[in-house]
């Protein structure tokens, strides 16, 4: 889905981008996605298959089809006495975003707020800007098995209810929820439209899984 040939972005939409990877290295000199791709790492215990370093695109590749993410699901959920959930390795778009719906669903029942969050585009479609939701919610997740006392203890710091303010007006909201929705109405893709997506900083849902 991501592709060389995207438009460049202009006006409020480019400002809301420019802030999201402003965040990105924001997390990145606090240390957050290090510490999130060290505890995942930690979670799959698995020396061939490793996420090898804490940059955004490295963590989208390893991650993008969701696989991973439902098998740190069944690690936490095992712990908690849940059954695993079934996930494919399918790396067609249908199943990966299916995977990630998945991953959600479980982050949520775990004790993650719906707000810290993803939509499956932000993790699928590999930009900067949105993998900023990604690794805020796994941080999320982090925080709160920390706090379940669940180990592999996540070594990142913060509170449990993660504030995540991204500084958007208004105005701001409004443009980019309606260029999604824009941009939702033209798709000629198999997939679903991912209906009721918001913009960043406001409230997010969980993608639908099979």
């Amino acid at each position: 889905m991501s592709s060389g040939y995207r438009a460049s972005k202009s006006g409020i939409a480019a400002d809301i981008e420019k802030k999201q990877e402003q965040k990105w290295d924001d997390l990145e000199e606090e240390g957050v996605p290090q510490a999130v791709t060290d505890w995942i790492n930690a979670l799959l215990d698995d020396p061939n298959d490793v996420c090898e370093d804490a940059g955004w695109q490295t963590i989208h590749r390893f991650l993008k089809d969701g696989s991973r993410l439902c098998r740190v699901a069944n690690v936490l959920s095992a712990s908690e006495g849940e059954p695993g959930m079934k996930f494919s390795s399918n790396q067609s778009a249908f199943f990966c975003m299916d995977n990630i719906g998945k991953f959600l669903k479980v982050a949520e029942k775990y004790g993650v707020k719906r707000n810290d969050l993803f939509q499956s585009n932000d993790l699928y479609e590999g930009l900067k800007g949105p993998t900023v939701n990604v690794i805020t919610c796994l941080h999320a997740l982090g925080l709160v098995a920390k706090n379940k006392r669940f180990e592999p203890e996540y070594t990142g710091r913060g509170a449990i209810a993660l504030e995540n303010p991204r500084g958007f007006t208004d105005e701001e909201i409004r443009a980019q929820s309606a260029g999604i929705i824009g941009k939702q109405a033209a798709a000629s893709h198999g997939l679903a439209s991912q209906s009721g997506m918001r913009a960043p900083g406001t409230g997010r849902h969980i993608a639908e899984g099979k």
